[in-house]
């Protein structure tokens, strides 16, 4: 008997599976069909959603996007945790991040997906502009300091150290964040704490 799923749940089913497959094998080695099996579809089930694997690779791109901005959203109001945890956990995020990313595929980085890339990054950048904005009116000192407008300033200051070289490593990831940590406590004169 075959089981019919809500097509909601079915495309999301497709996309997360593709993403799996992405992550794991990338982009060149995984087809179709690949996806297909791990789902158990038929092609015309795949076609009713997608019209090439380009496109669901595109969707899968922005689904890892969507739950990543999720994870660091909840690192910056979590207030359980330290300052300090907080920064090592979004290293860490934005390590992991980097390195999936890559591991999708050369292609993601190619001319064709530029497009796509900076698209993905302002949405990124601006569903944290507001959380991050929070973050800083709790821990600023000086009340004079427009929050808004530090976080843009550290967020779009970390994308462009980021993206200023596209063979980077996490060592060099770990190195533009404690700098980009060194500029933002002296800008909200917190120097050495938390």
């Amino acid at each position: 008997m075959r089981i019919s799923k809500e097509p909601e749940i079915r495309k999301k089913e497709l996309i997360e599976t593709a993403l799996r497959l992405f992550l794991k094998k990338g982009y060149e080695k995984t087809s179709v069909r690949d996806i297909l099996r791990e789902v158990k579809g038929s092609p015309g089930m795949f076609y009713y959603y997608f019209s090439s694997k380009e496109e669901i690779f595109e969707e899968a791109i922005k689904y890892y996007v969507d739950n990543y901005v999720k994870e660091l959203i909840e690192i910056f109001r979590d207030e359980k945790i330290s300052l300090g945890d907080k920064y090592n956990k979004i290293v860490s995020s934005v390590i992991k991040a980097f390195e999936d990313l890559r591991s999708f595929s050369k292609i993601y980085y190619s001319p064709q997906y530029f497009p796509l890339r900076v698209k993905i990054t302002f949405e990124i950048l601006d569903k944290l502009v507001e959380p991050f904005s929070q973050l800083i009116e709790k821990i600023k000192k000086d009340p004079q300091l427009d929050s808004k407008r530090c976080a843009l300033f550290v967020l779009y200051g970390v994308y462009g150290l980021l993206h200023e070289n596209l063979e980077i490593d996490s060592s060099y990831i770990q190195g533009v964040m404690e700098f980009i940590l060194h500029v933002t406590e002296k800008m909200l004169g917190i120097s050495g704490e938390g």
